[in-house]
This record gives structure tokens, C-alpha cells and sequence, in this order.
């Protein structure tokens, strides 16, 4: 296997098995018969367990950062905001950040950890909550800005937004979601 192959084999492995039992409950040895290779071989990737946890959640980062760039570069050139454009928005959110295969099986294994694991708490509220509502916070910045949002508190519309996203994450149900966004839209924009 080459070098960078077995690295990321090692990561999506130890990924699906943190999201299956635990991080706790997840040897090296457990990940190594994953991927097909002895356990000492990780070690050429990985310093421990942590580093790889570390690993994971930098990737999870990598992925909110480039739909940031690219959400925030296509926005830059809009000037009105249509309904269902703001709508499949807001469902790209839930489809294509968390429930992202790289995000989505970390923030089941973060939600687990962060109640007995401090830096597991920090990266769960990062990718979960800070960096989203400042992502949106930003972009009703943006549209106040341009004059297509009223005289309303960026930070108000974000959290009501981002809410909406939350529940239909942890309910999964989109079709909620969907009218959410379509009254929020109405109110707001309409």
C-alpha cells in the first residue's frame, strides 16, 4: 500500500470503528486488523490513538473550511436571494456538511466523548455550533449589508436559521426543515 493510501485507510477505518463502539472501547489493534496490516505499522502514521482522534477531527475541519470557501465564494457573487436557492442552502448544510461522511460519523463519536473528554467537547462545539453560526452570522452580515436584509440583528437571524438546521439534523426530518426555511425565507426576505 502506498504511504498516503494506507494513512487514509488507517483514518476512514479507525473512523467507522470509533463511530461503531466508541473511541474508548477502539484499540490500535482493532484498527490495524481493520486496514489488514500489523499494529506497529500505525505507528509509522500515527504517535497513538489520540493523533489519529486529532487526525480526524483536522480532516472534519478541512471539510467545514472548504464548503466555507466555496458557499462564501458563490455567495460573494449574488445579488438577490431567491427562495429555493435559500432553501437548498440550508439543506446543503444538513446533507453536505453534517451528514458529510467525514463529518458525520466524527460528531456521533464527539457527542459521545464530550461529556467526559474536554478537547472532544471543544471540537464538537466547533463543528457543531461556532463555526456554523459565525459562517451565518457572516452571511446575514453580508446580505445587511447589500441592503437585502432589513434592519434585523445578524446574529439573531443566524441563530434562528441555524436552529432550524439543528432540528432537522437531530430529528432528520427535512421536510420540516424545508418549511422552516421556506417561512423564515418568507418573513425575512418576502
Amino acid at each position: 500500500m502506498e504511504e498516503k493510501n494506507t494513512r487514509e485507510l488507517i483514518m476512514q477505518e479507525a473512523l467507522n470503528l470509533f463511530a461503531d463502539k466508541g473511541y474508548a472501547a477502539v484499540s490500535m489493534r482493532d484498527i490495524a486488523t481493520a486496514v489488514g496490516i500489523r499494529a506497529s505499522s500505525i505507528y509509522n502514521h500515527f504517535s497513538g490513538k489520540q493523533e489519529l482522534f486529532d487526525a480526524l477531527v483536522q480532516k472534519a475541519n478541512n471539510v467545514k473550511n472548504s464548503l466555507h470557501a466555496v458557499f462564501m465564494n458563490a455567495f460573494s457573487k449574488v445579488e438577490t436571494v431567491e427562495e429555493e436557492v435559500f432553501i437548498q442552502a440550508g439543506l446543503f448544510f444538513l446533507t453536505g456538511y453534517l451528514q458529510n461522511p467525514q463529518v458525520a460519523p466524527l460528531l456521533k463519536v464527539l457527542e459521545c466523548e464530550r461529556f467526559h473528554d474536554e478537547k472532544a467537547d471543544r471540537a464538537w462545539c466547533e463543528l457543531m455550533l461556532s463555526a456554523p453560526l459565525e459562517h451565518e452570522v457572516n452571511i446575514f452580515k453580508m446580505l445587511k449589508a447589500s441592503g437585502l436584509v432589513a434592519d434585523e440583528n445578524a446574529e439573531d437571524l443566524a441563530a434562528e436559521y441555524q436552529s432550524a438546521i439543528l432540528l432537522a439534523y437531530l430529528t432528520k426530518d427535512v421536510e420540516q426543515l424545508q418549511r422552516q426555511l421556506r417561512r423564515f425565507y418568507q418573513r425575512i426576505f418576502g
